[in-house]
């Protein structure tokens, strides 16, 4: 123990010691938050009765329950006054031209008027719900949310998809040729599009693939190895790793559902006056060890306390430390990733060297649930995932987005979803 309490120590002096200035905001067209006091963004299915798990953004336009945006601001007693706008793209995250009247039924201003107040917490905070108007188009969008009447002073940035179903999508997952064989998924599928006036498949026809809800490793725009004109068919069936991904691990993960015990995966929960602190077990590499069965959320999370009602409203923030023995210092920067820190790697989410104790760590204040992740190193091109190993066997789920691209409105419109297990 006093090992970890030598690293609480230093992470607490790195926070004093650092005054962050406040950065300029800059709109990213991904998902991403641009204050330290936004937590917890969730953006899900209507169908979700309690809205605790962050399901897919991407819904059919006849769409019979909406997508719901729901986020936190944390130290405070008030409601600060978010409105959201919405800017449709193309099928690789750029703007379109569209003007906002030939997506939107209504103005392109919504106000954020649906809130409650935390109750009973250590951390006072008030959470936000925000029900996604339907569109008039199948498209790409990025919803903004941004304070009072100012579209520069960004909150958060939320991807979502909406398609028309109008091709069939037949997908299935393999494994690669012998140089991959042990650590990638290969995916393979045939589009059929005899529903849509193409002229040219390899130029109006578009794909992206996504594992695990990521958009960090997404492929975009492979070309189809085969075009069968008279079946109005493509097939996508690569040997060169263009439609490869590295499979990864099952998923580490952790239960913070209760304060009062340590749950999965949690060692110590402390609670003090203005704070709670959650110690995770110390973790090691899993780079050289063999497959394992896990049951997982593929990297998602969701929200909950064991000792309220209300998971929402009533649960905890915790300071949620993460240990790494890896027995000494090694190259590149090491992340903890996943949903719960929106599959992003900043200085909130790196893992930092303590040269006293020789272990690495991180401190993230995490809202009560449960939480999947993995030490990921993005820098690394060859193997990110070498902290945890990747095997062919890791239970992943992928999803195909097909686009056509439309002649008249001059932009990408998705016409085929599938998802894969």
């Amino acid at each position: 123990m006093p090992v970890v309490l030598a690293l609480m120590f230093a992470l607490f002096l790195a926070d004093q010691a650092e005054a962050l200035a406040p950065a300029s905001k800059v709109l990213e067209y991904s998902d991403k938050v641009y204050e330290e006091n936004i937590k917890t963004v969730m953006i899900f299915s209507g169908a979700d009765p309690v809205g605790a798990v962050p399901g897919v953004a991407t819904l059919p336009l006849i769409q019979s329950v909406p997508l719901v945006l729901k986020f936190d601001e944390i130290n405070t007693d008030n409601a600060d006054y978010y409105k959201v706008r919405f800017i449709h793209c193309h099928f690789d995250w750029t703007p379109s031209h569209l003007a906002d009247q030939q997506y939107l039924f209504e103005y392109n201003e919504f106000l954020i008027d649906q809130y409650e107040f935390s109750v009973a917490t250590k951390v006072h905070y008030t959470h936000f719900t925000f029900a996604l108007p339907r569109v008039r188009l199948p498209g790409n969008y990025l919803l903004v949310v941004y304070r009072d009447q100012d579209i520069n002073d960004i909150i958060i940035s939320r991807r979502f998809v909406v398609y028309d179903q109008r091709v069939k999508i037949d997908g299935e997952g393999s494994m690669p040729g012998l140089g991959m064989r042990k650590s990638s998924q290969l995916i393979s599928f045939t589009i059929d599009y005899k529903s849509l006036p193409v002229s040219n498949p390899f130029l109006d026809i578009k794909v992206a693939m996504r594992q695990n809800q990521r958009w960090d490793n997404a492929i975009f725009g492979i070309q189809p190895t085969m075009v069968r004109d008279d079946m109005s068919q493509m097939e996508y069936r690569h040997f060169d790793l263009e439609n490869t991904f590295l499979a990864g691990n099952e998923f580490r993960f952790f239960d913070l559902r209760s304060i009062h015990y340590g749950g999965r995966n949690v060692d110590k929960i402390t609670i003090g006056k203005t704070r709670i602190d959650g110690l995770l077990y110390l973790d090691k590499s899993r780079g050289t060890e063999a497959y394992a069965l896990n049951k997982d959320l593929n990297g998602n999370f969701f929200i909950e306390n064991t000792e309220t009602g209300n998971d929402l409203v009533e649960a905890e923030y915790i300071n949620t430390f993460f240990f790494l023995d890896l027995k000494g210092r090694v190259s590149g920067d090491i992340y903890v990733a996943g949903r719960l820190t929106d599959w992003s790697y900043t200085k909130a989410n790196k893992m930092e060297f303590v040269e006293s104790t020789g272990l690495y760590s991180c401190r993230i204040l995490l809202k009560q649930g449960l939480y999947d992740f993995i030490y990921y190193m993005p820098d690394n091109k060859e193997n990110p995932y070498a902290l945890e190993g990747s095997h062919f066997e890791t239970n992943n789920e992928y999803e195909i987005l097909v686009y056509f691209r439309d002649p008249l409105l001059n932009t990408d419109v998705p016409v085929g979803y599938v998802q894969l297990f």
